[in-house]
């Protein structure tokens, strides 16, 4: 399948526009959303890790403090 992009340039738009399909546009969103979070994880690879027991504990001790 062939996707129909269109490409348009009108004088009143300085750069040219370009019309894809919704389900193309929506699937280009969520390949790049998919790429920021894999560079995130990158980003922190060398982050100590703290274990979900801790992490569970400490949510109840702020929640306590309210």
């Amino acid at each position: 399948m062939t996707p129909s992009v269109k490409y348009l340039k009108e004088a009143k738009f300085k750069e040219p526009m370009v019309v894809i399909p919704l389900r193309q546009y929506e699937a280009l969103i969520e390949h790049m959303e998919d790429l920021e979070d894999s560079f995130a994880v990158r980003e922190r690879a060398d982050e100590k890790n703290i274990p979900w027991a801790q992490v569970k504990k400490d949510i109840k001790k702020k929640l306590s403090k309210k």
